[in-house]
Order: C-alpha cells, then sequence, then structure tokens
C-alpha cells in the first residue's frame, strides 16, 4: 500500500510535458501578407482563439473582429497582431488597392500659349494648357473648383480602396496636356478623369457633359475609345443622378490632346457651366460638391463592377 501511494504522488507531480510544451510558442496557422481592398480574411492560431485579443496597426486601413477576421478598407501597410496570455505573434499584411484612378485637375493658375501635337506624330498643334472659364457669379476660376474637386474626389476614392494619382496638387505649376497624359500612362492607373468645368456665350445654358474619343480616332486604339465610351456614359449618367444637374450626353471629341495620349479609358467630365449664375454658385457649395464627388465615385464603381 506504501509503495503503491508513493507511485500516485511521483504521478501526481510529474508535469504534462506535452501539454505545456504545445503552448509554450504561438504561431499563425492561417495567414496572409497581401490583401485587396474590400476583400476580408480569416487569421487563425494555434492557441484556441476564445481567449485570443485580435489588434490592428492602423484601423483606417484596416479593422480587424474578435474572431480574427480581417477587414481591408484601403490601400497601406498593417500589422495583425495576436495576444493570449503574454503570447503575442504578429504578422505584417500589404493591403492592395482595388484599382489605380487617374485624376487630372483641368487647366493651372497660368495659361501655356506654347504649341504641342494634338496627339502622337500629329502635324496638328494646339496650345500646351488654355487659361480655362471663370464663374460669372462667384469669379472662381475654373482651375481653382477643377482642383478643388479633384482633391476631394481623390479623398473619397482612397477611403472606397481605390489607389489615386493626381496631375497637380497646386495651382502654380506649368505642365502641358501632353505631359499630364503621358504622366498617367506611366502611373499605371486604369482610367482617367479629367475634370473640367464649362463655359458659354448664353448664359442660360447648363448642365455637364463628358468627351470620349472615337473608335475611328487613329491617336487611341479601337479597345480603348469603347471602354472610354462607357467610361463616358456610366460616370456622367451617375454624376447626373446624384447632384441633378442636368445630362447633355456624352459626346465624341477627337481633338483633345490630353485625351489622345492616353493609353486607358479616359474622359473629360465638364462638371457643369460657370457662365450660368445658378450653376455657378451651386457648383461651389460644400453640400453640391459632395454629391458631385459622390456621383462621379459611384459611376467608377459601376464601371469596374
Amino acid at each position: 500500500m506504501l509503495v503503491m501511494a508513493l507511485l500516485v504522488i511521483l504521478e501526481l507531480a510529474v508535469p504534462n510535458v506535452s501539454a505545456s510544451a504545445a503552448q509554450t510558442h504561438m504561431v499563425f496557422t492561417q495567414k496572409v501578407t497581401t490583401l485587396k481592398a474590400g476583400k476580408t480574411y480569416t487569421f487563425k492560431t494555434n492557441i484556441s482563439k476564445e481567449h485570443t485579443k485580435w489588434t490592428v496597426s492602423n484601423s483606417k486601413i484596416a479593422s480587424i473582429s474578435k474572431d480574427g477576421k480581417l477587414t481591408a478598407k484601403k490601400y497601406g501597410k498593417v500589422t495583425v497582431t495576436a495576444t493570449n496570455n503574454n503570447k503575442t505573434v504578429s504578422c505584417k499584411v500589404t493591403i492592395t488597392p482595388k484599382r489605380i484612378v487617374g485624376i487630372d485637375a483641368g487647366h493651372q493658375a497660368h495659361q501655356n500659349r506654347g504649341l504641342e501635337p494634338i496627339g502622337p506624330g500629329s502635324k496638328t498643334k494646339k496650345p500646351k494648357v488654355s487659361s480655362g472659364t471663370c464663374g460669372v457669379a462667384t469669379r472662381v476660376n475654373e482651375y481653382e473648383l477643377n482642383l478643388t474637386i479633384a482633391k476631394k474626389l481623390r479623398t473619397e476614392l482612397e477611403n472606397n480602396g481605390y489607389k489615386v494619382v493626381i496631375t497637380r496638387t497646386s495651382h502654380k505649376v506649368n505642365i502641358s496636356n501632353k505631359q499630364r497624359a503621358q504622366l498617367l500612362n506611366k502611373s499605371g492607373c486604369e482610367i482617367v478623369i479629367r475634370l473640367h468645368a464649362d463655359g458659354a456665350n448664353n448664359r442660360h445654358t447648363v448642365g455637364a457633359t463628358t468627351l470620349y474619343t472615337s473608335t475611328s480616332n487613329r491617336y487611341v486604339k479601337k479597345s480603348v475609345s469603347k471602354k472610354s465610351k462607357k467610361l463616358a456614359t456610366t460616370i456622367l449618367s451617375s454624376y447626373c443622378k446624384e447632384t441633378k444637374i442636368k445630362n447633355r450626353g456624352a459626346v465624341v471629341r477627337d481633338d483633345l490632346t490630353g485625351n489622345n495620349y492616353s493609353k486607358v479609358p479616359t474622359i473629360v467630365l465638364e462638371m457643369g457651366f460657370m457662365s450660368n449664375p445658378k450653376e455657378d454658385k451651386n457648383m461651389q457649395k460644400s453640400s453640391t460638391q459632395k454629391k458631385m464627388v459622390r456621383g462621379i465615385v459611384s459611376g467608377i464603381n459601376k464601371y469596374f463592377a
């Protein structure tokens, strides 16, 4: 009896080595290092998820649930960390963008009267950058409105998971329409939105228009022009629906340098008439500008859907 009692005591005193060793190190049993914005992925570790706390380094870029489900919001880099009883394991994750969008805020503070070809190899030339129009009621220059909307559009697109390449961020630049197109061609963007505002001698004229290249354009591939038409109609429809600005239609233009040098689907969005006092004032309102941006983003989402 004494021997048996000693054996029992010794058995109880011996630690469960295998169970202890199994939890010495915490590791991921399921993880990713890249995830596209808008997608989700569930991380797992070898430790019971019931007591595991999940955190992410930047909640603006991605969020993570208590069960380890990572939701990618916008492109960038984050670190996913799992903690359980002072045991920690981390993983760096790159959030890739849904798509890459190019934005050109039309015009600049000073026009450039120098000439450049309207397309690759063309003998026809136009001024590198024209002056643009000006609000008849607000006296705001077109180049100012264009950049205001471009910056707000960039922010909204980035918040929706897109990467944005913008041709200018200030008014004091000297970038020709050809150079803007070439810059965006090199950027890897998949579409280009060129933001402009209209002007007319008739102050009663109102509405928004999109301009795109025809399939007979000798500077642009037919396949690109077809996609440009789709982009033009989709964005204009969403823009006008959101803003209630009159839809003047998508129009073919083959004489626009910025469109002709582009290698991806490209449109000009004439957002409204600054020569109409009411429309001019309306486009300067913060509430209207939010709608203008929402309409463009909605159109881009529909185009890529």
